[in-house]
């Protein structure tokens, strides 16, 4: 017995994206990201510079 079941085609879900908003979203969340990691590595040179490297 063949239970398979069919995967639905799915490229004309790809064909009414707007890129450019996806673009516009993807760099507005990139920066963000970038000032977490940039938050983080501030608040660790903070935390380490009082201790010493062995």
């Amino acid at each position: 017995m063949d239970n398979k079941q069919e995967r639905p085609n799915k490229a004309d879900i790809w064909v009414n994206i707007d890129f450019d908003k996806v673009k516009h979203r993807i760099n507005a969340v990139t920066c963000q990201i970038e000032r977490v990691i940039q938050k983080h590595q501030l608040s660790n040179q903070a935390r380490n510079s009082g201790k010493r490297n062995n």
